[in-house]
């Protein structure tokens, strides 16, 4: 075999060896079962956090107080004072919402914790138990959530305790962007 033919196999061979990892991240999906039975493959899955940013409010010290006297002349108003109805008219800003990409999930087991990188897990099983609530039976269905993650090398990690906060699971399907709580997630397996 020639020098140059060898070469370019060679780099022929590292070529598709360095492109099937990439394709291979890139086809990743997610069987996801629910409590109630529901399933659904996602393509491009992410877990995602939701926040809400509260706006502080304007600085009470900008202008004259509803209680305080007015020293001119009085304006005739039909429904209060000019302080009263200022608060109405100006309103406080909307608190702003988003979500971001979360790439880690914590499990919690005897006071430890445990912060996976989710590129690393190959399956999420939830298990819940009913608490006790003060609250109504109609009121009740509170929660205690823990997990196992098995991880991609086939090791288990077991959590006794898992609160995810207002996390959920994002992926496309053929009808479009679904957004899975993880409170109602019973499985995830991913494939990669």
């Amino acid at each position: 075999m020639r020098p140059n033919a060898l070469i370019t196999a060679v780099g022929l061979a590292l070529l598709i060896a360095g492109a099937v990892p990439a394709a291979a991240q890139t086809m990743t999906t997610a069987e996801v079962r629910t409590w109630t039975g529901q399933t659904y493959l996602l393509t491009e899955p992410s877990l995602e956090v939701r926040y809400t940013i509260m706006v502080p409010p304007k600085d009470e010290g900008a202008g004259p107080s509803p209680t305080a006297p007015t020293t001119g002349p009085q304006t005739p108003m039909l429904f209060g004072s000019a302080g009263t109805i200022s608060q109405f008219l100006d309103k406080q800003a909307d608190p702003l919402q988003g979500h971001r990409q979360s790439d880690t999930i914590t499990l919690r087991k005897g006071g430890t914790e445990v912060r996976l990188p989710l590129a690393n897990v190959g399956a999420l099983f939830f298990t819940r138990q009913p608490t006790r609530s003060p609250l109504p039976s109609y009121a009740a269905g509170h929660y205690r959530y823990a997990a196992t993650a098995v991880l991609a090398d086939g090791s288990r990690i077991e959590g006794d305790e898992v609160s995810l906060g207002t996390t959920f699971l994002r992926g496309q399907t053929a009808h479009g962007t679904v957004d899975v709580p993880w409170q109602h997630i019973e499985t995830v397996l991913f494939k990669r």
